[in-house]
């Protein structure tokens, strides 16, 4: 990163809400004219071609209608972990019954997170989404150490995790269609490094361009799961005939601690349904259409993965599911011959859509830090001709490359990450019974269903989440988090100082 000295910050990016390009005002008076053009149409992907036009100054456009949305927030949650987690599940539970139970109680944990943040989303429809939330209930500091922590740590490491899943993959299949030989490390990590830098430049010439490859790679990936998922119930009703599979000892029967065990995986699994709330300016309807989107694509989520899990075991049993790394491929592959070829395009089909999303939504958090003036100012300019925060997803691509060359400890950071994670989702979850108390008069166009209950769900299930991994965690990790927290500090005092808050619009 580039220290911008803040004096030298320009007036339209540091003064009030009129100089800000995705204010309330501008958001307001360029939805006016897009309704217009449109005739409010906002369920189908916009293409008008006066969003393409370059502007004198630039401005986030309005361009994402309700099946973006749904797609983005699919895409954020189905990554690579449902296409090993089922094994980690069935072998703590040991029954479908079990199975079942677990999948279903973290849908219900993710469906209740998706209720609250749909409803604070609708609230407050901003730029930046979580760290817009966060700042509301708890201030404008544990906001930036949001915003920090994700760029250093949460979003950086989950992008170099992901797109190294993707190399995996991609090599695997060029070995057995092609017989290619096995890469080198230095391969890898070049392959790795060549999409996270191509992702991030397709995001930067438009959010139009982007959502529409994310809607394309995200149909394909549902399109794959439902093959995946018709061979386990053709296989299940006798219609296919699976390979036989040599005989496993059943898991053991589960209990309290199985299942606290397999929640691990679970949450991790369902985690991803708050991203596209950082991109909320630039949805049509955001009032209306972030909460539904953010809530049917949460839905459909969890449909698609109890029917996955109901699949695998069909083919391969619970054993045989407890006993696999690989059970999706090894499911796929016992009925058809083609069926673990057909499981790693599937991989890296979902490998690539949640790098993408990744890279196209979190650079919005840093655009809000910028404009609250405790970031650097270049990272909150937009681009005039492509509508985007540039400078901030090419910061994001840059941290995310310098993860993909420390790959060798992803494993940690990944568990800082999670703690990191879900200190911010318990915060989330604070907030709204926070701003019901403080704001009960506030308009909120959708109004968390359940309320206090279901709310009440997500915000302790978080605290238990959090305490449970703090305690179970590696010294090593709980140290490197107090220090990413701490330096993170000190950067806010930093900041804060030379720059003045400017934007508190709460």
């Amino acid at each position: 990163m580039v220290r911008d000295g803040a004096r030298a910050v320009k007036p339209s990016l540091r003064c009030g809400r009129k100089d800000f390009p995705n204010s309330s005002s501008l958001v307001r008076e360029r939805g006016a004219k897009l309704r217009a053009m449109q005739s409010g149409d906002d369920g189908a992907p916009g293409t008008d071609a006066d969003l393409d036009k370059p502007t004198s100054r630039g401005e986030l456009r309005q361009v994402l209608g309700l099946y973006d949305v749904t797609m983005l927030v699919m895409g954020s949650i189905i990554g690579a972990g449902v296409f090993h987690a089922p094994a980690a599940i069935a072998r703590e539970m040991g029954s479908l019954g079990g199975v079942l139970a677990v999948w279903c109680l973290g849908g219900v944990i993710a469906l209740s997170g998706a209720l609250v943040f749909a409803e604070l989303g609708g609230m407050m429809p901003r730029t930046g989404g979580e760290y817009v939330f966060v700042r509301a209930g708890a201030g404008r500091f544990a906001a930036f150490l949001f915003g920090w922590i994700s760029l250093t740590a949460i979003i950086s490491s989950a992008i170099a995790y992901v797109a190294g899943v993707f190399v995996e993959h991609l090599e695997l299949a060029l070995v057995e269609a092609l017989g290619c030989a096995p890469f080198s490390r230095e391969l890898e990590r070049g392959a790795a490094t060549v999409l996270i830098v191509a992702l991030a430049l397709l995001n930067a010439r438009g959010m139009r361009l982007g959502a529409t490859v994310q809607n394309v790679a995200m149909g394909a990936k549902i399109a794959g799961i439902l093959v995946v998922i018709a061979l386990g119930v053709a296989a299940w009703i006798g219609i296919a005939e699976p390979q036989p599979q040599a005989a496993l000892a059943a898991p053991a029967p589960w209990n309290w601690t199985h299942v606290g065990a397999a929640m691990f995986g679970i949450v991790f699994t369902y985690g991803g349904w708050q991203n596209v709330a950082a991109a909320a300016s630039e949805i049509r309807a955001p009032e209306r259409t972030l909460p539904l989107g953010t809530l049917l694509g949460t839905v459909g989520v969890v449909v698609l993965y109890l029917a996955l899990n109901v699949a695998l075991v069909g083919v391969l049993g619970v054993a045989g599911v407890a006993s696999s790394d690989t059970p999706v491929a090894s499911a796929a592959g016992a009925v058809v011959p083609w069926g673990r070829t057909l499981v790693a395009w599937l991989v890296m089909t979902s490998t690539f859509a949640i790098t993408q999303v990744l890279l196209m939504l979190a650079p919005r958090i840093y655009l809000a830090m910028a404009q609250d003036g405790v970031f650097f100012a270049r990272i909150g300019r937009i681009h005039p001709r492509y509508g985007t925060p540039a400078f901030a997803i090419l910061l994001q691509a840059a941290f995310a490359v310098v993860y993909v060359f420390l790959a060798a400890h992803l494993g940690e950071l990944i568990e800082v990450c999670s703690i990191c994670d879900w200190v911010f989702f318990t915060t989330c979850g604070a907030t709204l019974f926070v701003l019901r108390w403080r704001q009960p008069n506030a308009p909120r166009p959708y109004r968390a269903w359940g309320y206090p209950w279901v709310p009440a769900v997500f915000l302790v299930c978080s605290a238990g989440t959090l305490v449970r991994m703090t305690m179970s965690a590696q010294l090593g990790p709980v140290l490197q988090a107090t220090a990413l927290f701490t330096v993170g500090a000190l950067l806010y005092w930093s900041w804060s100082r030379r720059s003045p808050a400017t934007r508190d619009r709460q």
